[in-house]
């Protein structure tokens, strides 16, 4: 009885020491935030009965581009959690005041996969150094929907919800980013046939994660040898910036099969494009922005079109046609 009294007394003070890291970490985090960045935020209502909260800092990063980005957060929610707001990226022509004391800001909402889920539209003035809120609103990129913001609370300190600076505001810019591929076989050096492919994403030449494959179809070494393009930047969603496609093999048909990663420029992060598990055979169509999979077997072709909307990948027509 003694040792469990004394082994569940040694669990509470690790317990303890543990949130006392994790309150420091964070109270740093905030700390550096607020020395190196310009903060402003608020609380409102949305809708005239959600709680929401919006906090976005303003900097000058390492590429000397004028930067702002932050956090909105439902503190209501089922499971409340900071979602990912930056100013700049808006498909719409730009917002300008009749007051020359106003600043008018659009920020994009991302969630983790780099969809766009929201538009924020923000409009402020400062007086004195205090931050003073005219109007907001919240609009569904999807259905056009605009949802009013109001009864604002301004909020001098950063909250506790927040998890420090988005990486953007000091990421660097797509051609700081380095792509290395090792392409092996798991049965060793002495195979004739190349089964694995490892591509490193590195960031300064700080490696940030790595992509692991197994290549399909029976792949020589002597590919080793030549001009073989296994990965290769291609602007995958047509924004003008080279996004990284990679060669996985092919299918026992001759169908070939690639992963993709694409750059946000915004969010200044690569993500996965799991629509590419259904696409073969890929071509790239910049007049139409689209991308079309035409993979076949036998005795049928099947042709399915995907098109980009809010940063997610979609399918837009499929079609079946007979080889003979």
């Amino acid at each position: 009885m003694k040792q469990t009294a004394k082994t569940l007394f040694l669990l509470l003070i690790l317990m303890a020491g543990t949130l006392t890291v994790w309150a420091h970490n964070n109270a740093l985090l905030r700390l550096e935030a607020e020395e190196n960045y310009e903060n402003r935020g608020f609380k409102a209502l949305m809708n005239g009965k959600i709680p929401v909260e919006v906090m976005f800092q303003t900097t000058r990063n390492q590429d000397d581009e004028w930067m702002t980005a932050g956090y909105l957060y439902y503190p209501k929610a089922k499971n409340p959690a900071p979602i990912l707001i930056v100013e700049g990226w808006h498909p719409e022509k730009p917002i300008q005041s009749k007051d020359e004391n106003e600043t008018v800001s659009r920020f994009t909402e991302y969630q983790a996969d780099g969809e766009m889920t929201g538009i924020l539209y923000v409009t402020y003035v400062e007086v004195e150094g205090d931050f003073l809120m005219r109007k907001a609103s919240w609009k569904n990129p999807t259905t056009g929907r605009v949802l009013q913001l109001s009864n604002f609370e301004e909020m001098r300190e950063l909250p506790s919800w927040y998890p420090g600076s988005p990486a953007v505001l000091s990421d660097p810019g797509r051609i700081d980013w380095q792509i290395k591929e090792r392409v092996y076989s798991s049965e060793g050096t002495d195979s004739e046939w190349l089964d694995k492919i490892e591509v490193d994403f590195l960031k300064r030449g700080k490696k940030m994660f790595t992509v692991k494959e197994d290549l399909s179809g029976a792949i020589s070494k002597d590919l080793l040898q030549s001009e073989w393009g296994w990965v290769t930047n291609e602007d995958i969603n047509f924004d003008g910036f080279p996004d990284v496609l990679i060669y996985v093999g092919m299918q026992p048909n001759g169908n070939t099969l690639n992963k993709a990663y694409v750059w946000n420029p915004y969010t200044r992060q690569f993500y996965p494009v799991p629509e590419f598990d259904e696409i073969q055979e890929v071509d790239f169509d910049k007049k139409t922005k689209t991308i079309t999979s035409r993979a076949r077997d036998y005795q049928k072709m099947y042709i399915d079109t995907f098109k980009w909307k809010n940063g997610k990948l979609k399918r837009v027509s499929s079609k079946t046609l007979p080889l003979h």
